[in-house]
C-alpha cells in the first residue's frame, strides 16, 4: 500500500509541474482563464479471471488552458461477467469512480497524443446466482479497494467540439489480503476507444 501511495504522490506532482511549466510567462493569467467543459463516453476491453469483458465508462469536468482536462470518471459492468472464481462458477460486477486528469500535447493539431492518470475505488460484488445491475448489494461476496490507471491516447479532432481518443490503459487494483481473489486476476492492460464533447 505505501508503494501505492508513493506512486499516486509522484504522478500528481509530475502533473503539476507539468501543467505551471506548459504556461506561457507573459500570459498565464489569461491562459488559466480559458476554461471549457467536456463529457467523454468510452469503451473498454479488459481481462478478468481470465476472461474478456468490458467496462462502460463516462467522464466529465473542465479543460484548462486547452491542455489540461481536470474531472471525474465512473466505469462499469453492463452486465455481470460469469468466470470461475476461486475455482467456483461465478457471477461478477464491478464498478468503479474517482477523480482523473490528463494532459494533451500540441492540442491544436488535428492529431495529438496525451496521457492521463485516474484515481479512484472500485467496488467488486460476485454471487453463485446471477444478480441484477440494480441489485449487487444482494450479492453474497464484496470487495473494496483502490484502483489506479495511467493511461496514453491519441485524439483525432473531427470537429471544433467533438474529438475521437483511443488509449492504452494499465489498471492496478489494491486490497486488502484476500483467500477469494488475487491483485493479478485483475490487474491488467485495457483499450480505450472514447467520443469527447466539448463546448465551442
Amino acid at each position: 500500500m505505501k508503494g501505492i501511495r508513493r506512486i499516486i504522490v509522484s504522478l500528481l506532482l509530475f502533473a503539476s509541474v507539468t501543467c505551471i511549466c506548459a504556461q506561457e510567462p507573459n500570459d498565464s493569467l489569461q491562459a488559466i482563464t480559458i476554461v471549457k467543459p467536456f463529457v467523454t463516453l468510452y469503451h473498454q476491453p479488459h481481462d478478468f479471471f481470465g476472461k474478456a469483458f468490458s467496462f462502460q465508462g463516462i467522464e466529465g469536468g473542465v479543460i484548462v488552458q486547452r491542455s489540461l482536462y481536470l474531472g471525474f470518471y465512473g466505469a462499469f459492468f453492463a452486465s455481470n461477467l460469469k468466470a470461475e472464481v476461486d475455482k467456483d462458477i461465478q457471477y461478477v460486477w464491478i464498478g468503479q469512480g474517482g477523480v482523473n486528469a490528463a494532459y494533451v500535447i500540441n492540442g491544436k493539431n488535428r492529431f495529438h497524443p496525451g496521457c492521463q492518470l485516474n484515481i479512484g475505488i472500485f467496488t467488486l460484488r460476485h454471487d453463485s446466482a446471477n444478480f441484477g445491475l440494480f441489485e449487487t448489494s444482494n450479492a453474497s461476496f464484496r470487495l473494496n479497494g483502490l484502483i489506479v490507471s495511467p493511461q496514453i491516447f491519441g485524439e483525432l479532432i473531427v470537429a471544433e467540439c467533438f474529438r475521437i481518443r483511443t488509449g492504452l490503459s494499465y489498471y492496478l487494483y489494491s486490497f486488502k489480503d484476500n483467500l477469494n481473489i488475487e491483485p493479478s486476476e485483475l490487474n491488467n492492460f485495457s483499450f480505450t476507444f472514447g467520443l469527447v464533447f466539448q463546448s465551442k
